[in-house]
């Protein structure tokens, strides 16, 4: 086989995995247990080996006292919390914990003011949209926020729309490097054993 075809491979397989979509969050509360067997079931795809976690009780402990979200309500998480801790798996492997807060800041604030505000579903419908289309994209593949801004469903006469820029801006270069580190890890765990 040809490296290059190795590499176009390794590629799809890299940006083959699984999505989560809003329906697939339950809609009911759930304990740390749970949340932990779903995001490992849900997530399995983007370990780099099976020994990987993808969260654990520890972590997801670690990111309530940073304040990465609102903290659980009877110690049950609800889609608000799901949510973020989906985006922050996503996140944390390429931006430190201050800037994911930074990021999410807004987020959660919204949250505490609003439970029911839509926002976090905006936020996250689009994340799902910028993942799908980051999976669609050839490795490498230079796109332009622009093109991408394009599928995303925003209303540019929203009061927050700059702000919605800049989270979706930090979002969808995170998700790109997120996965070509992954490819550079298939590499390396593939092609030098």
């Amino acid at each position: 086989m040809e490296f290059n075809s190795k590499l176009v491979k390794l590629a799809r397989d890299t940006t083959d995995i699984k999505v989560i979509e809003v329906t697939d969050i339950p809609d009911i509360d759930l304990y740390m247990d749970q949340v932990t067997t779903f995001m490992e079931t849900k997530l399995e795809t983007h370990k780099r080996n099976n020994a990987d976690k993808i969260l654990t009780k520890t972590m997801i402990n670690n990111y309530a006292k940073a304040r990465l979200f609102p903290p659980p309500i009877k110690k049950k998480y609800n889609r608000n919390h799901i949510m973020i801790l989906i985006i922050i798996y996503h996140l944390k492997s390429i931006l430190s914990i201050n800037d994911i807060q930074v990021l999410l800041s807004p987020i959660g604030k919204e949250i505490i003011k609003n439970p029911k505000s839509a926002l976090l579903d905006l936020v996250y419908t689009n994340f799902v949209i910028i993942q799908k289309h980051i999976k669609n994209a050839k490795i490498g593949e230079v796109l332009t926020n622009q093109q991408i801004f394009s599928n995303l469903e925003i209303d540019q006469n929203a009061p927050n729309y700059d702000l919605m820029v800049d989270i979706f801006s930090v979002l969808i270069l995170s998700v790109y490097s997120n996965t070509e580190k992954r490819l550079a890890e298939k590499i390396l765990d593939t092609q030098f054993k």
